[in-house]
């Protein structure tokens, strides 16, 4: 066969598909007819009905029983009067029943809104108006209480953590829930339902729960994980088309999801990767999901090491606290074997070269496979790019790169004005799929702006090299910019200072001052444990570096430095900028050759004053 001429032009040559198997492409792109979610993760349960389907604190959740506790909660939700396209709206981590539920939901032809847990109260009210049912975790009652107890919700299901859970954990949890629960009060109320409760109502129906299909359907929402619009929240909206086609996309990219291997997911629905990767996709593909909904950084190393899952997708700042833990505890003679990790996966956010080929040769001598990245949006139902281990990226850049393409997208790198950019060059990433949203739900203008032409606007600046590898760099609107409108990217100011030896990480930050140039902060952290003295030189070195690096007309006004890792969020488990930007106090600064201690003063204008201590 002729093989095809090459453009240089990526959404053209489409060259990650000569890693995948002949005609790939096409069967990601062959979406089941007429097919909701739950009709096509049915019959893969029946084909691999053997398989559990979840483990949950100690309770083997099997395939058939959990079909049945989907069927029963179709049932219950028709017996509660949940009508085909209504939209209801969940409160809280992952729990067994809140998987069946989303099944159940998909079946009768409504749709479930997984909202994100750090959503405001304006927020709240805006994304659940149209809702009269809502389900929420107990212990996050106090969070919506402000809104679900309202007149215009009918009902409301209250989720236990206990729900799911075999016999005597059950009763110590449930013990103890009842110990420390300020809610009794509310669930007196003819209004609010528990899990049990809720279910025996499935008796009183009898009717047809299978919905017709509908074409373009929602059948599922997830929040984005990032950013808010103008105090709002970005609810995505997928169809069984779209859901369908980002299984197919994943599945025919060579992912080691097989039948038989277990699945950690520890994330809320409410991200479209939890939602996906991490469940979904494993029933799909014949694996277990192993649901922990603990995200702490101890629960993490808890559940890696004690529960051995095969597969594991997290942040890189939750994979830096876990392997810093193992680097220490190997140092002082612990042993490990994570033989069994076979596509443990960094998601979320990029890391760099240096951490990558440390954590690797972690795993190497744990006995494992390199770790893995991948990368994806909330607006295509999660993956876009994943590694796998006949195709790992290139260790060339500065930055680890995210992997390939999947299989049955298009992906392209566009300049400002809209152009295709050519192999290697940076622009914005956009996305062409049937794993695309539907929209933003009820924002018909948002989804305009990042929906266009059948291209989703990713807002990443990134790069595709000639094999089809995608690199992602930050944000597009990560920039600085001069009076005269010279733009620097923060994650390239950050990238220079971390090409130091003696520097483990960076971020680096805008800090609007009365300064005549454009300031800035770095936060840094030191690689190793520097003396005083040495970090002082350190600090010099930086800023000498800084002064040559930055134009004029921008300059690094100050250092924080942080011990161990920068510090990250506890909701998106990423590295907080929103936190480090309000940093005011713990800086330093080089002044006529001495290191002084300096602070942010707020002045009337909104500005900060540097002021040495």
């Amino acid at each position: 066969m002729q093989e095809k001429k090459q453009t240089g032009y990526p959404s053209i040559d489409k060259p990650w598909l000569k890693y995948y198997k002949e005609g790939a492409e096409e069967r990601a792109n062959n979406i089941p007819k007429n097919k909701t979610v739950w009709d096509v993760i049915e019959e893969k349960l029946y084909e691999h009905i053997d398989i559990p389907a979840i483990e949950y604190f100690g309770r083997v959740i099997s395939r058939k029983e959990f079909i049945d506790l989907v069927y029963t909660w179709a049932r219950a939700l028709k017996a509660l009067g949940v009508k085909e396209n209504e939209v209801v709206p969940y409160y809280g981590p992952f729990f067994p029943d809140v998987g069946a539920m989303a099944f159940a939901f998909n079946m009768i032809g409504a749709c479930p809104y997984f909202l994100k847990l750090a959503i405001s109260p304006e927020a709240l009210a805006e994304e659940t108006k149209e809702s009269r049912i809502a389900i929420v975790f107990e212990d996050m009652w106090q969070n919506v209480s402000c809104e679900f107890t309202k007149d215009r919700f009918d009902k409301v299901i209250i989720i236990n953590v206990a729900d799911g859970m075999s016999g005597s954990k059950k009763q110590i949890v449930s013990l103890l829930s009842k110990l420390k629960s300020k809610n009794g009060k509310a669930l007196k109320e003819d209004k609010y339902l528990t899990i049990k409760q809720a279910k025996s109502m499935a008796k009183n129906y009898n009717g047809e729960v299978k919905a017709p299909f509908v074409p373009e359907r929602p059948a599922f929402i997830t929040s984005s994980s990032g950013t808010t619009v103008g105090g709002g929240v970005k609810g995505i909206v997928a169809t069984n088309e779209s859901a369908l086609a980002q299984m197919l996309s994943v599945s025919n990219s060579d992912i080691p999801y097989t039948s038989g291997t277990r699945t950690l997911n520890h994330f809320p629905p409410a991200a479209a990767t939890s939602l996906h990767s991490l469940y979904l996709l494993v029933l799909f593909r014949g694996s277990t999901v192993l649901l922990d909904p603990r995200v702490s950084e101890n629960d993490f190393y808890n559940q890696l090491v004690n529960l051995k899952p095969n597969m594991s997708i997290n942040t890189s700042s939750s994979w830096e606290l876990f392997f810093n833990r193992i680097e220490r505890e190997l140092k002082e003679g612990a042993q490990f074997d994570f033989s069994f990790a076979i596509g443990w996966m960094i998601g979320g956010e990029g890391t760099d070269i240096k951490k990558l080929k440390k954590w690797n040769s972690i795993m190497k001598e744990c006995c494992a496979k390199t770790m893995y990245f991948g990368y994806g949006l909330s607006e295509t139902f999660s993956g876009i790019c994943l590694d796998n281990a006949n195709y790992v990226s290139p260790t060339t850049k500065q930055i680890a790169g995210e992997g390939l393409v999947q299989a049955g997208m298009v992906a392209g790198v566009f300049d400002i004005d809209g152009k295709e950019l050519p192999y290697n060059q940076r622009g914005e990433l956009r996305v062409k799929t049937n794993a695309a949203m539907k929209c933003y739900y009820n924002k018909p203008e948002l989804t305009a702006q990042t929906k266009i032409d059948g291209w989703i606007h990713t807002g990443d600046l990134a790069e595709i090299d000639e094999n089809g590898f995608v690199y992602i760099w930050g944000r597009v609107k990560d920039t600085v910019e001069d009076e005269q409108g010279n733009k620097l990217y923060l994650f390239d100011i950050a990238n220079k200072i971390k090409e130091k030896s003696f520097i483990d990480d960076a971020i680096v930050l805008p800090m609007k001052t009365n300064e005549e140039t454009v300031s800035l902060v770095a936060h840094i952290v030191w690689a190793g444990k520097p003396t005083a003295d040495e970090q002082k030189q350190h600090i010099k070195e930086l800023n000498t570096s800084m002064k040559e690096y930055l134009p004029e007309s921008m300059s690094m006004v100050a250092y924080s430095v942080h011990d161990v890792m920068l510090p990250y969020s506890p909701t998106t488990l990423k590295k907080d900028k929103n936190r480090l930007s309000k940093q005011t106090d713990g800086y330093v600064q080089v002044i006529d050759g001495q290191i002084k201690e300096i602070e942010f003063l707020p002045d009337e204008n909104g500005n900060y004053m540097i002021a040495v201590k």
